[in-house]
């Protein structure tokens, strides 16, 4: 990726979130495409963004956000993005944040995940680097 465009589709999960400069967050929200190995003739619609050096994009699927803890309350979106966020101000390269939060994620709902919990966080750093 030299030029930092970043080509997604959009297959039913909830929207990835993309950081830059450590603290602005927009959600790349898009129309989903049908679920994977579901094609039924229908077309996938490629999305395009334009990636700074630094940003950071979040991939992720419904458990990490709706994991629940024991008292039924659930994760969340703004819990997840900011927990990724004070990382990234801390210093922590992309691998460590993301392993503390998959950590933090498992302790609030005590390791029982209900469904599939899958993160890709990405950075892109710029060409030439």
């Amino acid at each position: 990726m030299l030029t930092g465009a970043l080509t997604w589709v959009n297959r039913g999960h909830h929207p990835p979130i993309a950081i830059r400069n450590g603290q602005g967050v927009a959600t790349l929200e898009r129309p989903p495409a049908h679920p994977m190995g579901t094609a039924m003739g229908l077309s996938v619609e490629l999305y395009d963004e334009q990636l700074e050096p630094g940003d950071r994009v979040l991939f992720h699927t419904d458990d990490v956000t709706e994991a629940r803890n024991p008292e039924g309350e659930i994760f969340g979106p703004d819990r997840f993005v900011d927990f990724v966020i004070r990382h990234i101000a801390d210093g922590l390269p992309p691998p460590e944040t993301l392993r503390r939060l998959i950590r933090a994620i498992c302790e609030y709902h005590h390791y029982r995940l209900r469904d599939d919990a899958t993160i890709l966080l990405l950075q892109w750093h710029g060409a030439g680097i």
